[in-house]
């Protein structure tokens, strides 16, 4: 099996460290250790004419969000959600902060990154809740950040790629407008499968894992259409998509079926496989060049879109 040799580099370093496996830490220090790792990884955060924060009206109280912009002032520019990655139990806004800022920075648009309520503490459906009405205030409210209401894209990787997908068929269940893109990145699709993805590749991501923050998220709805979106009736009519995968990942085939399935319901869908990379390398431009071409990757997916809308 081939593996990027700057991957190997980072996996070979974390095995020596000899880390007790993520179920046997315990939550608390499971946040901890990868909100500090995320941090570690990330590119160094770009400096932008706006970061800082707002609050937002959730269902169920207020929605902290990070906000993002390359400029402030003139036109109106584009707005990107972004749902970050954690299982939908781990992560906050500041540990994708290296990744938003390029995103913002080179796609021009305004990055909005919710911090929406967590599992074990709120499980679903309290994580979609929150980020699809992030997507409704930023339909409604964009232009009080200098934003444009008409060219919202939406994106999220792992939990939150899942969330991504889920906040466009809530979209699509709700007869509300749909993003003009919808970036899934290695998304968790099927809460309840089990492809041999999940089998066969262990390599910093195990499906141990994900079950463990599978029960704390979803418990007994896997088969939920909401949790797993892959499980939808019907998904003509969302967002045109671009679904990034990671080849040696436990979710890689529940993404790569999920963009078949967007497909065959009539969806624009583009699907990229980056070779010997693991879960989570979106986020990992600090060290990873590959990481840096996903990222411009989705840029330029970004561009399109708000191009034509």
């Amino acid at each position: 099996m081939y593996i990027d040799p700057q991957i190997k580099n980072f996996v070979d370093d974390l095995i020596a460290q000899n880390p007790p496996h993520p179920v046997d830490m315990g939550l608390e220090a499971v946040r901890e250790g990868f909100s500090q790792l995320w941090q570690a990884v990330n590119p160094p955060a770009r400096d932008l004419a706006r970061n800082d924060e707002i609050t937002i009206t959730g269902p169920r109280g207020d929605i902290r969000c990070k906000v993002y912009a390359p400029r402030v002032g003139g036109d109106p520019l584009p707005v990107l959600a972004y749902f970050h990655g954690g299982g939908c139990c781990l992560m906050s806004p500041e540990d994708f902060e290296g990744t938003n800022t390029a995103l913002a920075e080179d796609a021009q648009c305004i990055v909005v990154v919710p911090q929406y309520r967590l599992a074990p503490e709120n499980p679903f459906p309290a994580p979609l809740e929150d980020c699809y009405a992030t997507l409704r205030w930023l339909q409604d409210n964009a232009g009080e950040l200098g934003g444009d209401r008409l060219r919202i894209a939406i994106a999220g990787d792992s939990g939150g790629g899942y969330l991504a997908a889920a906040v466009a068929l809530e979209a699509k269940r709700n007869d509300t407008p749909q993003p003009v893109l919808q970036i899934l990145i290695y998304p968790m699709t099927d809460m309840a499968g089990l492809s041999p993805s999940r089998v066969e590749e262990t390599m910093f991501l195990d499906d141990r894992t994900l079950q463990w923050v599978i029960g704390m998220h979803a418990g007994d709805n896997r088969l939920d259409p909401r949790a797993s979106p892959i499980h939808a009736d019907d998904h003509s009519g969302l967002a045109p998509a671009m679904v990034i995968a990671a080849g040696i990942d436990p979710l890689r085939d529940e993404g790569r079926a999920y963009a078949a399935k967007l497909r065959n319901a009539g969806v624009p869908t583009q699907y990229q496989l980056y070779q010997g990379v693991v879960h989570g390398f979106f986020n990992f431009g600090g060290f990873s060049d590959q990481a840096n071409t996903a990222v411009q990757q989705a840029v330029g997916a970004l561009k399109t879109a708000f191009t034509k809308s």
